[in-house]
């Protein structure tokens, strides 16, 4: 880990070196709190809230049916058992309780794959979602990054393929996180 920091820091010192220190704008981002702070984000949220909530409702349902199933098969079994009956109702009995599990199993295993089906829907939707609100913001930071004069402009929120921090140090001064959410309100 000492080294890719040792690298990343001659790779950043020789970048600046280049770019000519005195004359280079640097600032720095928070791009989590402007993409938490983001109206769309927000918005986004609570049509997944929304969608979650659906699944749930669509999901409660289909457990009141398996419960109904399962009630059906308990019913058979213990008709199955009664010895008010023949052996030949009570063997019928059985027949229909066996055709009832299987029934409720077919219909568990449905239940499972269209919940599936559905999470996994939802966490696309997240993706795509949240990909074309990070792509929106990335465009804007370098929008303002031009308007304001910066050359370079780093996030604070980002981490290293090692886990650290991109930006260790930045003076409070450097940091636009604020002027950025205000430029992205309505």
């Amino acid at each position: 880990m000492q080294m890719s920091k040792r690298w990343m820091a001659g790779c950043l010192t020789a970048f600046l070196a280049t770019a000519g220190l005195a004359e280079m704008k640097v600032a720095t981002v928070d791009l989590d709190k402007v993409f938490t702070a983001h109206p769309k984000t927000q918005a986004a949220e609570a049509e997944l809230k929304k969608a979650e909530e659906a699944v749930e409702e669509e999901m409660e349902q289909v457990a009141e049916g398996l419960r109904a199933l399962e009630a059906d098969v308990t019913k058979l079994r213990e008709a199955a058992r009664s010895p008010m009956l023949s052996d030949e109702a009570r063997a019928t009995k059985r027949a229909e309780a066996e055709d009832k599990l299987t029934e409720l199993q077919e219909a568990q295993l449905r239940a499972r794959r269209t919940q599936e089906t559905k999470l996994k829907q939802l966490r696309e939707q997240l993706m795509a979602s949240r990909q074309g609100i990070v792509d929106e913001l990335l465009k804007e930071v370098a929008a303002f990054a031009e308007a304001e004069g910066f050359d370079l402009v780093l996030d604070r929120s980002g981490m290293t393929m090692n886990m650290v921090p991109l930006a260790v140090y930045s003076a409070p001064e450097l940091d636009v996180t604020e002027r950025l959410i205000e430029r992205l309100k309505p």
